[in-house]
């Protein structure tokens, strides 16, 4: 019997961001299906993510360069490869790089309410970097959050079939569905059922989460209002309730004046983001 060979090429999928939006959870969920390979790194481990295209931002991505991102897919007949590197969708010049390098890619984008996103993003930064000036830290997560933007450019170089948006709040909810949901857009079996589905996945920062005083509360909420209702003209099953900073939009009411988390107990997390 002669044993499948390994092959290489460009990667089938590709889950660009956001950070802190449950990337971890999901990425590796759908690693142990028989079907999908995660990417190998430099050091031939298997990695969710590569951070190929940081470097670009500095100098030209050239054919070797695109040589090597191939080199790190291997798959047997019938499997698919991909990795997710949260910063892709951040960084302005990764996506006409990814279209050279990968043209015939998925993307999986997976957003976070932006509030949320901000306060678990300098949190796991701070911890990860604390000699990182907190400032920077801060307008760093801002920018991540501007997700209308992020998506558009996206869409200027892949057609919006071959873009997946998931919303985090949603897989929590109903896992189980939008888990599907990716299997089919993936192309692979949808009938794959991981036992640890809704396994904590990831490092959480729950604990460490504050209430954001008012004013800060107030510049963010105001500043990411504008790109959370162009988001949802571009990604119409968005369900805004499910966003506590940006439910207003949805119901027409006032915007909180707030943190609402001023007014809640924290439950304990049941899922790392």
């Amino acid at each position: 019997m002669v044993k499948a060979t390994n092959t290489t090429g460009p990667p089938d999928f590709i889950g660009v961001g956001a950070q802190r939006s449950g990337t971890t959870w999901w990425f590796r969920t759908l690693s142990g299906h028989p079907e999908i390979r995660p990417a190998h790194g430099r050091r031939r481990a298997k990695q969710k993510e590569l951070h190929f295209f940081d470097r670009f931002g500095a100098r030209e991505l050239t054919d070797a360069d695109i040589a090597e991102y191939h080199a790190l897919f291997p798959r047997k007949p019938g499997q698919i490869a991909g990795e997710c590197t949260p910063r892709y969708m951040r960084d302005v010049w990764v996506a006409p790089l990814l279209r050279r390098a990968a043209p015939d890619a998925k993307l999986i984008v997976m957003l976070r309410d932006p509030v949320e996103r901000y306060r678990s993003g300098v949190q796991h930064q701070l911890t990860r970097t604390p000699q990182r000036l907190p400032e920077r830290l801060a307008s760093d997560a801002v920018e991540r959050g501007r997700y209308a933007l992020q998506l558009e450019r996206l869409q200027a170089f892949f057609p919006p079939e071959r873009i997946l948006v998931l919303q985090y709040e949603q897989c929590r909810q109903d896992a189980p569905g939008q888990f599907r949901r990716t299997l089919r857009f993936l192309g692979v079996d949808e009938g794959y059922d991981p036992a640890d589905l809704h396994q904590a996945r990831g490092t959480t920062t729950e604990a460490k989460k504050d209430v954001l005083w008012q004013d800060l509360y107030r510049a963010l909420q105001g500043a990411l209002e504008p790109q959370v209702q162009q988001l949802a003209a571009l990604v119409p099953d968005l369900d805004l309730a499910l966003w506590p900073n940006f439910a207003h939009l949805a119901t027409g009411g006032a915007p909180p004046r707030e943190d609402p988390r001023a007014h809640r107990q924290s439950p304990a997390p049941t899922s790392r983001a």
